[in-house]
């Protein structure tokens, strides 16, 4: 059986996606790799974070007892729904929402914890070798695409590898989420019989499972592949529990009940998600009852939404990391004193009480409190001190007031955030421009390596620490754009640091080797964190089962939701 391995350039990350490239197929927040041909052997080509309320009423409580009921609409709003729905090239949450509902992976979150082990989802079994290099997964007979093809194993391998072979009708130039599958470690992917898929790697992976259930890793039908090739972004089949009816492009798409779907029917006859990217929009829309789900609430208005009688609020463990990359392909940014500077002026509990509504935690690195390897000691460097502030300003070497512009998107909480950092900022001798974008030109900026400080999150969707750290580190990942980290002296010790905690197999020295990437990321600073944040979910009083662990990361599972009418 003849087997092509995986190649990539990681010299050309930054040439390999034009900024048309983004506003035509979104920037979703993810890698981007310049990949040769990959082709399988039998393939087609700390305050306290404020509680908050569960709002639920006796009524409420007595119809989740008495079980799921059948039928309604959830009208969700999102705070955006991009232009494309390719699971490789997207922008937007509303988009991973899409991809969560419409397609499965080979695994799925657990259904208890979130950052417990993957659970079975198309592939319904899986051995792994002693040596921890060779994944053979043993696929669900008899599942069906939502347009009627067979689920198989090629149609799995094909899915897997079609963005890295251009002889594939679905090649697009230019990817930017697949890595997040973590097939830049994959060594070979063959489909062994009909049902058998077997992965082998590179190194030692040991978030490979959790890595399966990314929306860059859902399985897409090789018959829509065929049929609408490079257009399958608007035309987006898969085979988990809801089917596109109709989309439109940066607006909303309406989904409906897959019948024959493998785990059962959902609840839900339909889903609407909706894109509100104006807040006073989205809490009308939330007050007046337009929509009965918000997992992306305005957060100036949860208080308010507490304590109304017709929605109930929803919060899990702080999953979300807010922060500010510093790019240092970009001067000032390119001075470590600069970025020591910013660091200890931004003042971390304002941000929580004055824009998060106490909906945090403060900060350490990029590795969260719910994480393995999470190491507390870097709240007390990851926090204010305009003495310090100040002192790294005069070791620069430059003269104030020193010019900044902070971009940052026009949505949700980012605006109100960026002005509180200005004000920070200027309190010690920075003179800072903000730059308010839409996604699509943000994402084109940042991820072009153009911005100077940008303002960003980073969300638990892998739970592995290798899922954050790699993304804004790694020189093989184009949000590294982000920070710029990769283009300085200490870039090879980062991608050295990275390897060696993804493939180590010893929890004991896993750790150590976080530690030292968390020192290594408070000694060098390529960006300042803000927050951790503990996102809360809205909706309708209802509304049933919505699974919160998961909304509070952004990862939006919706088949086993429910609507009590």
């Amino acid at each position: 059986m003849k087997e092509k391995k995986f190649e990539y350039d990681k010299q050309q990350l930054r040439k390999a996606l034009t900024r048309r490239d983004f506003l035509r197929y979104g920037a979703g927040f993810g890698t981007l790799l310049t990949l040769g041909p990959l082709i399988s052997a039998c393939s087609p080509a700390t305050p306290a974070a404020a509680p908050v309320a569960e709002a639920t009423t006796e009524a409420a409580e007595a119809a989740a007892a008495s079980g799921p009921k059948i039928g309604g609409t959830l009208v969700f709003a999102a705070e955006s729904v991009g232009e494309s729905l390719e699971p490789g090239l997207w922008n937007g949450f509303g988009v991973a929402n899409i991809l969560d509902n419409v397609c499965d992976g080979l695994t799925r979150p657990s259904s208890t914890n979130w950052t417990d082990p993957a659970e079975p989802a198309l592939a319904e079994s899986w051995e792994v070798s002693e040596d921890g290099l060779t994944y053979t997964f043993k696929i669900r007979e008899g599942v069906k695409f939502q347009d009627g093809a067979d689920l198989n194993a090629e149609a799995i391998v094909r899915s897997l590898t079609r963005q890295t072979n251009e002889a594939d009708s679905s090649y697009v130039p230019g990817l930017y989420m697949y890595v997040e599958t973590g097939f830049a470690n994959w060594d070979t992917i063959t489909a062994e019989d009909e049902y058998t898929v077997k992965l082998v790697l590179k190194s030692p992976d040991a978030a490979q499972l959790h890595r399966l259930f990314h929306p860059a890793a859902v399985i897409v039908s090789p018959k829509a592949l065929d049929e609408f090739g490079a257009d399958i972004n608007v035309n987006l089949v898969g085979c988990g529990p809801f089917k596109v009816d109709k989309f439109t492009p940066g607006q909303e798409i309406t989904l409906s009940a897959f019948e024959d779907y493998w785990d059962g029917r959902p609840p839900l006859d339909s889903v609407v998600i909706r894109g509100y990217p104006d807040e006073g929009a989205m809490l009308a829309a939330i007050e007046s009852g337009e929509v009965n789900f918000a997992p992306y609430p305005p957060s100036s208005a949860v208080e308010r939404l507490k304590q109304s009688d017709k929605v109930k609020v929803e919060a899990g463990p702080p999953l979300i990391d807010l922060f500010l990359g510093c790019c240092e392909l970009n001067a000032p940014m390119d001075n470590k004193d600069i970025r020591l500077a910013i660091n200890y002026a931004v003042n971390r509990e304002n941000a929580i009480a004055a824009v998060l509504n106490g909906l945090g935690e403060l900060p350490a690195t990029l590795v969260g409190p719910t994480e393995f390897g999470f190491d507390p000691s870097g709240r007390e460097i990851s926090t204010q001190d305009l003495d310090k502030a100040k002192e790294h300003i005069e070791k620069s070497g430059l003269s104030t007031p020193i010019e900044l512009t902070l971009s940052y998107e026009d949505n949700r909480f980012w605006p109100q955030m960026a002005e509180l950092v200005k004000s920070d900022l200027e309190a010690v001798g920075f003179s800072v421009t903000l730059d308010r974008l839409d996604a699509g030109s943000y994402w084109g900026k940042v991820l072009g390596g153009e911005s100077q400080l940008n303002m960003n999150q980073r969300s638990l969707w892998v739970p592995d620490p290798d899922n954050k750290v790699r993304l804004l580190h790694s020189s093989q990942a184009t949000a590294q754009f982000e920070t710029g980290v990769a283009g300085t002296p200490v870039g090879d010790k980062f991608d050295e640091l990275i390897d060696a905690g993804r493939s180590e197999t010893d929890e004991t020295k896993r750790a150590e080797i976080y530690k030292e990437i968390q020192d290594l990321i408070l000694e060098e600073m390529p960006y300042v964190m803000l927050a951790y944040y503990t996102k809360p979910v809205v909706m309708a009083q209802n509304v049933m089962n919505v699974p919160i662990a998961g909304a509070s990361t952004e990862r939006i599972f919706l088949n086993d939701v429910w609507i009590d009418s």
